[in-house]
């Protein structure tokens, strides 16, 4: 952290609350974190909706010798509510994502027509070179391994043609 002055640097190491961070465990704070955060929340939607509407009408249903025939089409009639209902829920979430990515896509399809349109089509040419070189180089990187097998950059005319630019060169006309 050369980009932080030494006093700075030193008072945030000073805070207590950093110094218990960085002295304990992660397996304590996500413990601390459950036990605070998702247990009562868990507690609380049990006792609120899962006992009151399906485990004491179902414990009931089933202590019976003989269920009653309109508990059982209340619980049907239930649960096929339940379903239509996530359903719909499930279509207006589909709907927003769908619609978020369309405009995303002709945004960028505007895009790219707008900066063909103000940069030429000679330099929308040679910058789709460089992109389809970068691609391409990191494609070759990336199957190579970043590790091992490593190529000379010159045996392979450096980033798809980016470094050498042998491939994708306009020809100039003659002035």
């Amino acid at each position: 952290m050369d980009f932080l002055p030494e006093s700075i640097l030193s008072l945030i190491q000073d805070n207590p609350t950093i110094q218990q961070l960085t002295s304990s465990s992660i397996v304590f704070h996500v413990n601390n974190a459950r036990t605070t955060y998702l247990d009562p929340y868990i507690s609380h939607l049990k006792t609120t909706y899962l006992d009151p509407y399906i485990v004491q009408p179902l414990a009931t249903m089933l202590a019976s010798s003989m269920p009653d025939l309109v508990s059982v089409l209340i619980l049907a009639l239930v649960l096929i509510i339940s379903l239509k209902v996530l359903d719909y829920a499930r279509r207006v979430v589909m709907f927003w994502i769908t619609l978020a990515l369309r405009l995303i896509w002709w945004g960028f399809i505007l895009g790219a027509i707008w900066y063909a349109y103000t940069a030429g089509l000679e330099k929308t040419g040679r910058d789709l070179g460089w992109l389809y070189g970068v691609v391409k180089g990191f494609a070759e990187k990336f199957q190579d391994g970043f590790e091992g097998g490593q190529r000379s950059s010159s045996a392979t005319g450096g980033w798809g043609g980016y470094a050498s630019g042998r491939e994708f060169q306009v020809p100039m006309g003659r002035g």
